[in-house]
């Protein structure tokens, strides 16, 4: 009968350890607070409410598609690329500027929702931003 006690409660044990596991990795899921996104424009700044995008995930998950109260998005690419961007979804419309390495704008795209663009030229990051804060302009500089 003891056995049978101490068995149970190393089961009881097992099951609390699992249950506050999955609760752990739930809190750590919640995305971290927005950061500011400063743009350079001939000598003056512009400091945008924004969110890194650093993983294939979150570059699905575009400024339009969240529910969170952000200005801005920044998607930084390991490599270049000429992808299209789209708006598939998207609930209001964005101003998309390509970066280049370096984070310069090298072209700027203005869309709806449900529109998509092609850039014409490899890039190696996107800055989304609502329409209607902050128009990004060819030669601006974005830092992260």
């Amino acid at each position: 009968m003891l056995r049978l006690i101490g068995f149970a409660f190393l089961l009881f044990l097992f099951v609390l350890s699992f249950l506050g596991y999955f609760l752990a990795a739930g809190r750590l899921r919640t995305p971290p607070p927005p950061q500011g996104v400063v743009v350079e424009r001939e000598g003056r700044t512009f400091t945008l409410k924004a969110r890194l995008a650093r993983t294939p995930e979150a570059w699905r998950l575009g400024l339009g598609l969240r529910r969170e109260d952000l200005e801005a998005l920044l998607y930084l690419f390991p490599e270049a690329t000429d992808a299209p961007f789209s708006a598939e979804g998207y609930r209001f419309p964005v101003v998309v500027a390509f970066l280049d390495g370096e984070g310069r704008v090298l072209r700027v795209a203005r869309l709806a929702p449900g529109e998509s663009v092609a850039p014409d030229t490899a890039y190696r990051g996107i800055l989304e931003v609502r329409a209607g804060v902050f128009e990004p302009r060819p030669g601006d500089r974005v830092l992260p």
